[in-house]
């Protein structure tokens, strides 16, 4: 993340939620079983009353689903979760001084241990990808009396050392080896075991849990020798879970880079939800860290931004991270208890954190206090939990006066509060901030008719309408740049307001959303998209996911992927890094944006392309108006052949497609009652070809049955039956 608990930073840091498309989306009876004119007369059955559950166990307003596991098939070896949660090295990475078979502690074979000999001599062992918990190691009889370890850990192989790990204390970063006795015959548990040195937490040993590393780097301090028998690491992320694979949707298509990011996003986020009790303290120790701070104060688990750091509940970073575990894990028992948390901490006046405990820094962010707003709509959304929305709503109520007070007499909101995810200028009427109050604007009326309350309705629609306008006319926009300044008047152009502008629909203009694309698309280098609100050569993965939602909203797929192909592919295969999760924020050299080692490699806020691949590629997205329906409207972009599933509180949705070429194109959507509106299959011409529902004729250059018509290049559908359907388009 980018919270600026960074070193040197002023104290903790620092967007994304739900644009399925750039039009809104008409809710239709479609998939519901409710008879329309084109529906057969045997329609599918009704949706259950509130709180019912089906018979694929989703629930229906009374709590998060039941998760069930997808499917099995091709896609399962794209996934990064292990199979169990004792995990073993996979590779010695180097070794330093005198080191006998060290290959033993990756195959077992040869003599029974690894040989440390004399002080300095070290082994650093690579997991292969990310990894988090405690460690154990054993050792074998043959060692010398009265030695020590000292352990050290880094997620990124630039960072490897055998003097630190790499920082993640947010004060001094001084992390040097943690130390341990090492008995002959003995072992040491880094849960339960007293170190001796590295760390002013000793008295606390569960407090070493090191959240998140690919390379353990075991030291011998000492002038003997340390046979070593064995090292494990108990993988402690996501502890709600019996089995890490177990995902409940999944995604795949015939380019496996992109499913590789799909997945690896999933990963990313996994790592980041933690125990209530296993977050870092707050001030920072001098010495070491200490994972022992209680984070959540609702349930066991909550959503943080990083596995390594802050280990904190950080609102904006929820932005794309609820996004990711919503259509790849669907934890959204955590996302509620994350949110409460937030709430728990509100202050008298209305303001929402800027970071949950133990960090706790509440009221100086009004961007992040939007973001929390904008994960309490999408949190009803996803879940169809009324009741915790219904009593929660007195305190996002609360919330909205506060942040819509802010909106001046010109309708822009004018930001007092000004942290933010680490941009510059985040005060005053900067367009990011004034894009995610539109997002808050927009889900208000949602949320605020679930709890009974159309008045609240009513005045956020008519403040988001005012704000629309206000923006169209203040000045941000420069023409002949095709972005919008960040301040009418301002030289910058920022990645993260445009995107979001695009993204979140504050844009409605087709032609302007594609200038939008285009220019933002000059701004790439190498290794990815610019962020120049951050600096003239920060890449940034979080305002960088907005962007990849950007383009499939402003109808360039093509676009989107090169970017996710681009940005995320460089992250996953580059050499220093984890192979299996996204980065906090890098430059364009390919180095850290955030003090060196102190940057996160696993950070929920920069797995944007998950979502975007499900909701705009495969084409499972939630309605755009905030209503209780999905829209099924792939975006191949060049991608041959895709297929996924995601679990609603209506059941499962899952889509299948193949791109046939010469713009014939095949779907099958197999939908439970209630859950689909739309359905809009691509079509480059509508004058020239034929769409077809289970074989019968729905558009023929006109209407012939569910409503369709021509749209923007597709041919949309409403009404279809639930059950499983086939679309075709074929040429006439």
């Amino acid at each position: 993340m980018a919270n600026s608990t960074e070193q040197g930073g002023a104290g903790p840091k620092r967007r994304a939620l739900l644009r399925a498309g750039a039009a809104t989306v008409a809710v239709a009876a479609g998939m519901r079983g409710t008879p329309s004119v084109a529906a057969p007369a045997d329609g599918a059955p009704a949706l259950p009353p509130a709180g019912a559950a089906t018979a694929d166990g989703a629930s229906h307003g009374g709590g998060p689903a039941a998760r069930r596991a997808a499917p099995s098939g091709r896609w399962d070896t794209f996934k990064l979760s292990p199979a169990g949660r004792t995990v073993v090295p996979v590779a010695v990475h180097t070794t330093t001084g005198s080191v006998g078979n060290p290959a033993y502690l990756i195959k077992k074979s040869g003599s029974a241990h690894t040989r440390l000999r004399g002080q300095g001599s070290s082994v650093t062992l690579d997991f292969g990808r990310e990894v988090g918990g405690h460690v154990t190691l054993t050792f074998g009889d043959t060692s010398d009396p009265g030695q020590s370890v000292g352990l050290t850990y880094s997620e990124l192989s630039t960072y490897i050392s055998t003097t630190a790990s790499d920082g993640s204390n947010g004060g001094s970063n001084n992390e040097p080896p943690v130390s341990y006795s090492a008995a002959p015959g003995g072992r040491i548990s880094t849960q339960t075991s007293v170190p001796t040195a590295g760390t002013d937490a000793a008295g606390n040993p569960a407090s070493q849990l090191r959240g998140g590393f690919r390379y353990l780097t075991v030291v011998n301090q000492t002038a003997g020798t340390v046979d070593i028998t064995g090292i494990s690491v108990n993988i402690a992320f996501a502890p709600n879970v019996a089995d890490l694979r177990a995902y409940p949707n999944y995604f795949s298509c015939d380019d496996d880079l992109l499913t590789r990011i799909w997945y690896a996003g999933a990963y990313t986020v996994q790592t980041n939800i933690v125990a209530s009790n296993q977050g870092r303290v707050w001030g920072p120790p001098g010495v070491g860290w200490n994972n022992s701070a209680r984070i959540g104060e609702s349930g066991d688990t909550v959503l943080v931004d990083g596995a390594k750091r802050d280990r904190t509940v950080w609102p904006g970073d929820l932005g794309i991270s609820v996004l990711t575990d919503y259509v790849s894990l669907g934890d959204l028992q955590t996302v509620r208890n994350s949110l409460q948390t937030l709430y728990n901490h509100q202050s008298g006046n209305g303001a929402l954190p800027y970071a949950g405990p133990a960090v706790n820094f509440i009221g100086n962010s009004d961007a992040y206090h939007l973001w929390t707003l904008i994960g309490t709509t999408s949190y009803l959304q996803f879940s169809g939990d009324i009741a915790w929305a219904t009593a929660i709503y007195p305190q996002y109520k609360a919330a909205l006066d506060y942040i819509t007070a802010k909106i001046d007499s010109d309708g822009l909101l004018n930001v007092t509060q000004a942290a933010d995810w680490a941009r510059a200028d985040s005060d005053g009427k900067n367009l990011e901030a004034n894009a995610i109050m539109y997002r808050a604007l927009t889900g208000a009326g949602p949320f605020a008719r679930a709890a009974g309350d159309a008045a609240t309705a009513t005045a956020a629609a008519t403040k988001a309408a005012a704000l629309k306008a206000a923006v169209g006319t203040a000045g941000y926009w420069d023409g002949s740049a095709g972005l919008y300044r960040d301040k009418p008047g301002s030289t910058l152009y920022p990645q993260d307001g445009n995107a979001l502008a695009v993204w979140f629909g504050l844009v409605d203009d087709p032609d302007r959303a594609a200038a939008i694309s285009t220019a933002l698309t000059k701004r790439w280098t190498s290794v990815g998209a610019l962020s120049p609100e951050k600096s003239d050569s920060a890449v940034h993965p979080f305002p960088g996911g907005m962007e990849v939602h950007a383009h499939f909203a402003a109808g360039r797929s093509r676009s989107a992927l090169d970017l996710i192909r681009l940005e995320w592919g460089y992250m996953l295969n580059a050499p220093q890094g984890t192979a299996s999760t996204f980065w906090e924020g890098y430059r364009t050299d390919g180095t850290s944006d955030y003090s060196g080692s102190y940057m996160s490699a696993a950070h929920g806020w920069s797995t944007g392309p998950t979502s975007a691949l499900t909701f705009c590629l495969l084409g499972i997205a939630p309605a755009a108006d905030g209503s209780a329906t999905y829209r099924i409207a792939p975006q191949p972009g060049g991608v041959g052949r895709a297929e996924g599933q995601l679990t609603t509180p209506a059941g499962v949705i899952a889509v299948s497609w193949r791109d046939r070429g010469r713009g014939e194109f095949d779907l099958t959507a197999d939908a439970p009652a209630g859950a689909v509106g739309e359905i809009a299959v691509p079509v480059t011409d509508a004058r020239s070809f034929v769409v077809r529902v289970d074989g019968r004729t729905a558009w023929d250059r006109t209407s012939r049955a569910y409503g369709a018509r021509a749209e923007a290049g597709s041919v949309v559908l409403t009404g279809v039956p639930a059950g499983s359907r086939t679309v075709t388009v074929r040429r006439r």
